[in-house]
């Protein structure tokens, strides 16, 4: 069996590595080529092509094994479905090779528009108070393929899985699978939001019984397939798992108040009752859950203060990556807000961030995609200012700011138009704010 491992990022190179590891003949391709991407596959040992496109396949492949990052509507994959050549995600290929090696292995994946990332985080806290080994790998952590030895060692998997990973992914049966929410994100990856939600979808595929399905009152795709999932299935925010006044029940026993969480927003407390039935279902207590969560911080770029200058408090929300994410945001803030929105284009449509605007001093605009949402907010009524980049945008709102202002990057875009990811986005937009308050960072 030949294999074809198709684009050459983390993903893609741990793929490489598991397959060869295990005497599978393989051949790694990217549709790009640059002396980077070329030295970076100089230790697979392993034959490679670049620059490819779909005259690729004339060498014949049993399967492909594809990079996330890659659409459907490449040229390479949309080749191999007309010639139903078998494609896989890298994490479909990890969770193959652990059915093999380690049958017994409890495998919890989360995914959501929103969230999943926290949610994964609060999980391994939980589990690590519990003192429960388990191994976090998928879309923000490690490639699942390239730590399959520490998997199989700890037992439990947590997984962060994306839409990406989930589309060539086949009924994957996963014993627990939280679906935290589904808004319109990734519309130039998907062929359509229909698409999309059919692919968040397919974390619920394969679960039988004795599973455990986890879906979002608040979430109206959840919602609308809960009754027909065949696991057990809890709607979180509704029943014995909710928020009663300031209490949050797990399973109808008090698990701690809003007041003595480490950080606040609705929707965190949501990501709490996620994180916590996941926990129990993979073995925790009451006591490690609690201390878990107690014990737990937001990772950074997710509204994150970096800065309090003459009066203006900066907020770094980079990881809203898509309008749903701003208006959580949005709905959290107390006072005035200039709103920094913009960066690279994703298509998605900032409906649902109209009504929380009302609450905004300035909304600066900026970016790739910058143009495109002033266009649409202002025949929405909103009053927009648009500004080439990031940098002009914080000039600008450092300008229009006011003692008791909060100046908020919550971009609602992908960050690649300026930087090579959110993260950096979000520690360039911190620096910026700083330096134009006269302050060293």
């Amino acid at each position: 069996m030949t294999t074809l491992v198709y684009g050459l990022g983390e993903s893609g190179l741990a793929a490489a590595r598991a397959l060869t590891e295990r005497g599978v003949e393989v051949v790694a391709a990217d549709a790009n080529d640059s002396e980077n991407l070329r030295h970076s596959v100089l230790s697979l040992g392993v034959e490679t092509r670049f620059g490819v496109g779909s005259e690729l396949l004339e060498e014949g492949f049993d399967r492909i094994i594809a990079s996330p990052g890659i659409r459907p509507g490449d040229a390479v994959l949309s080749a191999a479905e007309v010639r139903g050549i078998p494609i896989l995600s890298e994490v479909a290929l990890g969770l193959e090779l652990l059915r093999r090696e380690a049958p017994d292995l409890k495998v919890a994946a989360v995914t959501g528009t929103n969230g999943k990332t926290t949610v994964v985080d609060m999980i391994g806290h939980c589990l690590t108070a519990s003192g429960i080994p388990h191994t976090v790998a998928g879309n923000s952590w490690r490639a699942l393929t390239g730590c399959l030895e520490e998997i199989r060692e700890a037992g439990a998997l947590v997984l962060e899985i994306s839409s990406f990973q989930l589309h060539y992914l086949e009924s994957p049966g996963f014993d627990v699978a939280a679906l935290l929410n589904v808004r319109p994100d990734h519309l130039n990856w998907h062929a359509s939001f229909e698409e999309y939600v059919a692919d968040k979808l397919r974390v619920f595929d394969g679960q039988d019984a004795h599973a455990l399905a986890l879906v979002s009152a608040g979430d109206e795709v959840g919602r609308s397939v809960a009754e027909g999932l065949v696991p057990e299935t809890i709607v979180v925010g509704e029943g014995e798992t909710r928020l009663e006044g300031e209490s949050l029940l797990l399973r109808g026993h008090p698990l701690a108040e809003t007041s003595e969480l480490p950080f606040g927003g609705r929707h965190n407390r949501e990501n709490v009752l996620f994180a916590a039935l996941t926990a129990g279902r993979l073995g925790a207590g009451m006591t490690g859950i609690r201390a878990g969560v107690l014990g737990y911080g937001l990772k950074p770029h997710r509204m994150e203060v970096v800065g309090e200058y003459e009066g203006v408090t900066w907020v770094d929300d980079s990881k809203a990556t898509n309008p749903a994410a701003v208006a959580a945001a949005l709905s959290g803030m107390e006072g005035p807000v200039v709103l920094i929105l913009g960066g690279s284009e994703k298509e998605t449509n900032f409906s649902e961030v109209v009504p929380h605007l009302a609450r905004c001093r300035a909304i600066l605009c900026q970016g790739e995609a910058g143009p495109r949402l002033a266009g649409f907010l202002r025949e929405a009524g909103a009053e927009v200012r648009v500004l080439p980049d990031l940098g002009s945008a914080v000039e600008e709102a450092r300008a229009v700011a006011r003692p008791g202002d909060v100046v908020l990057l919550s971009p609602g875009c992908a960050s690649f138009d300026q930087f090579s990811g959110y993260a950096e986005r979000g520690e360039v937009f911190a620096r910026l704010s700083a330096v134009r308050a006269g302050v060293r960072r």
